[in-house]
């Protein structure tokens, strides 16, 4: 079928989902989910098994993906922290170069909701900026988060959903009355451009599978049945992992096990989950099938971050440097995309700035962007490079920051106040072995310190969030480290 648009430049259409593990899909092995609509995506298109977040929580995450900089460089330490206004998104450029641009559903930009560079947006939610005075007391120590609570399961009969097409649904109905409005508007966006001489980018920001495990009944039942492959190293406290994990366990509840029928019907209902955004990916892709348009369109589809699913003792948060957090799903098919191609060097999400602007013919030479583009590695032209990707934390949970290195052999992580973890990711994916205990590898551990060092000053970056987040005193004690009386924060 003939494209129905007048025009010669490519479509974008961007999927970003929340908290997706990047090995949970049929197209990267795992024998029991059903993504159908991500696997056909995939044979289309390339995917990539190792691709990064800068930092594994919504809010920084999206920022940093939307600006090309990494977390350090745009100051978005953690969600309700205010995005800049004197950056650019690639939404701005391509809706300065013609591009009918849009954004539909989540994208956690508080201070910036309408304000993206998109000709339009509907926010499925705006969360408020931060504005308190004195330390923000979700960072700290005293205020332990419980992730047993994100294993409660809640169905609904998909019939009993009544809304309004286009306006969030009840809570009741959990993301999918968030996400199911999503992808309405995104079908009229798609609908409306039939007769649209321009071409189009759209971002699409899906909340599923997220906690909390609220979903149709027919997506559980799909798993009900089924023995869910279990996660490994999956130790109730652990005290196996880094003494930063355990700390994080620790705060998450998850020193003492969890009740083992909740545990496993909380990743059947993560899986119905994955499975119920997998249709709603699909009924996009019918849409542009149907219009012509798929050929000329590139579909980049991804989530802000991932989830701890169990393995090593964490379950039900993000937040750690462990590859099922810090670490996404990415699928990109497009116009000279080579069909089927699979790449196992590691990228980073701050990837997509460049790589959109090469996509739709943009000019760019901001210095200050930290990715590559990927369109020569798509289209066949070069291999992904073995580089160091960088993610960074300086969230709850954890008494300080840590940063992250990553190539192809290796994964090296920095703990501020305690020791590194160095993993073989070649060896060892499942991050069991940690090389920094054993004193053959003192050398390669200096080397990424100060890989590290020449990109950042780790303890100086720390703190300025800290500052940023009340954490640090006018006269420049530490809250969260003990060193001052913490005020009472509970007035």
């Amino acid at each position: 079928m003939s494209s129905l648009f007048a025009q010669d430049k490519p479509n974008v259409l961007f999927i970003c989902t929340d908290e997706q593990h990047p090995a949970i899909s049929g197209f990267r092995g795992n024998p029991v989910i059903k993504t159908p609509n991500l696997d056909a995506l995939a044979a289309k298109g390339a995917h990539f098994t190792r691709t990064y977040v800068a930092s594994p929580v919504c809010a920084p995450s999206r920022a940093a993906y939307m600006f090309g900089k990494y977390v350090n460089q745009i100051e978005s330490w953690y969600n309700a922290k205010a995005w800049p206004t004197d950056e650019v998104t690639w939404a701005t450029k391509l809706t300065e170069s013609g591009y009918h641009t849009a954004h539909y559903g989540k994208m956690d930009s508080p201070g910036l909701y309408d304000k993206l560079g998109f000709t339009e947006e509907w926010h499925s939610a705006k969360r408020p900026e931060r504005k308190t005075i004195g330390p923000d007391a979700r960072f700290l120590p005293d205020r332990p988060r419980l992730a047993k609570g994100h294993l409660r399961v809640n169905t609904f009969d998909i019939k009993d959903y009544k809304a309004d097409p286009y306006t969030r649904g009840s809570h009741k109905f959990g993301q999918y009355a968030v996400d199911r409005p999503t992808i309405n508007h995104a079908l009229r966006f798609l609908e409306n451009r039939e007769n649209d001489k321009k071409p189009w980018m759209l971002h699409v920001g899906l909340l599923m599978p997220h906690w909390p495990m609220t979903l149709p009944q027919k997506y559980y039942d799909m798993y009900a049945d089924v023995e869910i492959p279990m996660p490994h190293d999956a130790k109730f406290p652990n005290k196996d992992i880094h003494p930063a994990l355990q700390h994080f366990q620790k705060w998450d509840g998850l020193d003492v096990p969890p009740d083992e029928e909740k545990f496993k019907n909380a990743l059947r209902a993560y899986y119905g989950m994955i499975t119920c955004l997998d249709d709603m990916v699909g009924e996009l892709i019918a849409k542009l099938k149907k219009d012509g348009t798929y050929d000329n369109t590139f579909i980049i589809f991804t989530s802000d971050h991932g989830d701890n699913l169990g393995e090593h003792g964490l379950m039900g948060d993000k937040h750690t440097p462990m590859e099922g957090s810090v670490a996404v799903p990415l699928i990109i098919t497009g116009p000279g995309v080579q069909p089927g191609l699979k790449v196992d060097a590691p990228v980073t999400l701050v990837d997509m700035y460049p790589t959109i602007m090469d996509m739709v013919g943009i000019s760019h030479n901001d210095s200050q962007l930290s990715g590559v583009s990927l369109l020569p590695v798509l289209e066949g032209k070069e291999a992904a490079p073995d580089r160091d990707i960088f993610s960074e934390w300086h969230g709850v949970g954890f008494p300080g920051a840590w940063y992250m290195l990553a190539n192809k052999k290796y994964k090296y992580i920095y703990y501020e106040r305690n020791r590194p973890s160095l993993f073989d990711m070649e060896e060892d994916p499942k991050e069991l072995n940690d090389l920094a205990l054993n004193p053959s590898y003192a050398e390669k551990l200096k080397e990424f310190k100060a890989k590290l060092h020449t990109m950042i000053d780790p303890i100086k970056v720390a703190q300025l969030a800290r500052k940023d987040q009340g954490l640090i005193t006018e006269d420049g004690k530490e809250l969260i480290f003990g060193e001052a009386e913490v005020p009472d924060t509970k007035e």
